[in-house]
């Protein structure tokens, strides 16, 4: 019995056992995590290591670095929270709300890695602006949310917002010229250079703006890139794109159809353009450096490659077959001469003539074949063409019109103080090789024509727009007076010992600009005693604001006209 009693008791001991362990050990937890109130109760707490989250930056990362949010923009605002707490924070989630403005504005929260005691870390929530984004202001509610209530408390972001604002790219000039080897005009196989410029004339800013060239067949690309790219193009901003061509002998049209395709990112807000060219069309003289920029005013301007005075010449739709005009423009020296640098060059005659040549056709009425128009001349050159046409004038008799027009260097005589035009191959050592003056004006004049108009914008002093043909030379000629005999007016640029200065803003001689900005203000409808005032006015005053240098104009006749040259008019 004993022995059946204790082999059945066995299991019921063991379970007695088991439930008494535990009984035990929970009593000694309890032993060490309660605590004794006055009443004599006990209360149970958790041990915890809590972060502590300090936002120590909030600041808006905008790509145009304008302070605000444009539409199509994608900014970032970016929170910078620091954990100086107990333990890591873990869990944590960035929360963005948004009042104000918000229209066209998508954003969202975002989980956050653990932030770790000591540690700072920067949140990113993108802000992404589409087309419809309003002008006005919007107010962003930022925090960081801690899942046991340890988050920050909210900061608040207020960003001015902008509509969207359009680009427009477009090509708002060209220029067409020649190189060193080619002649006057576009000819067939003879490159030439064609200069556009492309400039974006709203507000907005254009991206990955894509400009290519379309030739037409038997025309070829010379050197240049037909494709040219530029990854923005801000407001009123502009780029010069440069492309050599030329036309071989199998194009059998006069004209030159040259189309560029033009686009933009938004694929709507550029133009192609279409520029038409003419074989034997007169190159104009040089190219032109553009100084692009992005700055905005209240207006933007259209950017040009020429001066005011080349865009906008008046037509008359009158012509004179009596007229005549010899126009040359020498501004090339230091190639036609060793030794000789860019400095002792003209700046800007070639540009002169070859403008003045197409108010002379448009404004004054001068026949298109009574014009003979020289650029960088030689003496050779020079000589022929005077002869030739005074011998057509002289033909014409007192009906004729003989207008003289000249931009380059002029050099006096140190010892007889006579006056010379220097052609691009004369030295300023071999200046008595050059016309002399008062020669000149003889042969004008012994044409027996009616009206003989000369434009001087030149000095002989010995000086230079930039520097006298003998750059090293001390002192000024003062050159003496040039007798005219006939029926001749003379509008020179300077007084006899002054020095014919440029006018760099606008391209142009400072008395060439002054004289067509005349023409283009009267379309012509203006008397020599009006012109002499106004060029004496003009010139004298800007010389002195913009080249720090007096230049004062003068008109001379003859005595053969003295009484009546002041009523002339120009056309």
């Amino acid at each position: 019995m004993t022995i059946t009693m204790r082999t059945r008791l066995t299991p019921i001991l063991r379970h007695i056992i088991t439930i008494a362990a535990v009984l035990l050990t929970g009593l000694d937890m309890m032993a060490q995590s309660t605590a004794v109130t006055r009443t004599g109760s006990l209360n149970i707490t958790k041990e915890i290591k809590p972060p502590v989250l300090d936002i120590v930056d909030l600041k808006l990362e905008d790509p145009s670095g304008n302070n605000a949010i444009d539409a199509d923009e994608t900014c970032r605002i970016l929170l910078t929270v620091r954990n100086d707490g107990y333990g890591d924070g873990m869990g944590l989630r960035g929360e963005i709300k948004a009042r104000g403005t918000v229209q066209g504005l998508s954003y969202y929260c975002k989980s956050i890695p653990t932030i770790r005691v000591g540690e700072t870390a920067t949140i990113e929530f993108p802000i992404k602006a589409d087309m419809n984004t309003a002008d006005g202001r919007a107010e962003f509610m930022v925090r960081v949310d801690e899942p046991m209530g340890f988050g920050t408390d909210s900061l608040i972001l207020a960003v001015d917002t902008r509509a969207f604002v359009q680009p427009r790219v477009h090509i708002v000039d060209h220029s067409v010229t020649g190189n060193d080897n080619s002649s006057g005009t576009l000819k067939k196989m003879q490159m030439f250079n064609l200069q556009i410029l492309v400039q974006n004339t709203e507000y907005g800013d254009a991206r990955n703006v894509r400009v290519s060239i379309v030739l037409p067949e038997d025309v070829y690309l010379m050197d240049g890139r037909d494709h040219v790219s530029f990854a923005e193009l801000k407001a009123g901003e502009t780029q010069s794109l440069d492309y050599a061509l030329i036309v071989n002998n199998r194009y059998s049209s006069s004209d030159i159809p040259i189309h560029f395709d033009i686009s933009e990112s938004y694929g709507k807000f550029a133009e192609d353009g279409d520029i038409n060219l003419k074989l034997d069309q007169q190159f104009a003289s040089h190219k032109i450096e553009i100084a692009s920029t992005a700055e905005v005013k209240t207006e933007i301007a259209i950017a040009s490659l020429h001066s005011d005075v080349d865009r906008d010449i008046p037509k008359t739709g009158t012509t004179d077959r009596n007229r005549f005009a010899i126009i040359i423009g020498n501004e090339d020296y230091h190639s036609f001469q060793r030794g000789l640098s860019t400095e002792v060059d003209v700046p800007y005659a070639a540009n002169d003539a070859a403008v003045f040549a197409e108010y002379c056709g448009k404004v004054l009425g001068v026949p298109h074949d009574n014009i003979i128009m020289l650029t960088n001349a030689r003496w050779s050159d020079m000589n022929r063409e005077i002869n030739r046409m005074t011998e057509i004038v002289r033909l014409h008799g007192d009906r004729a019109e003989l207008i003289f027009y000249y931009a380059g260097h002029g050099f006096p005589d140190d010892n007889t103080k006579e006056s010379y035009l220097i052609p691009v191959d004369i030295s300023g050592t071999d200046y008595r090789s050059g016309f002399k003056l008062s020669d000149l004006y003889a042969r004008l004049s012994g044409t027996g024509a009616g009206k003989v108009t000369v434009f001087m914008d030149a000095c002989f002093s010995g000086g230079g727009r930039q520097a006298g043909l003998l750059a090293a030379r001390g002192i000024k000629v003062v050159p003496k007076e040039t007798p005219l005999k006939g029926n001749i007016v003379v509008f020179s640029a300077t007084t006899a010992d002054q020095v014919a200065l440029p006018y760099n803003e606008k391209q142009h001689g400072m008395f060439t600009y002054f004289l067509l900005k005349k023409l283009q203000e009267t379309a012509g409808d203006c008397t020599y005693s009006e012109l002499s005032d106004y060029l004496s006015k003009k010139v004298s005053e800007y010389s002195l604001r913009l080249n720090y240098k007096p230049q004062n104009p003068e008109t001379s006749c003859s005595y053969s006209v003295q009484n009546e040259w002041e009523d002339w008019n120009l056309n």
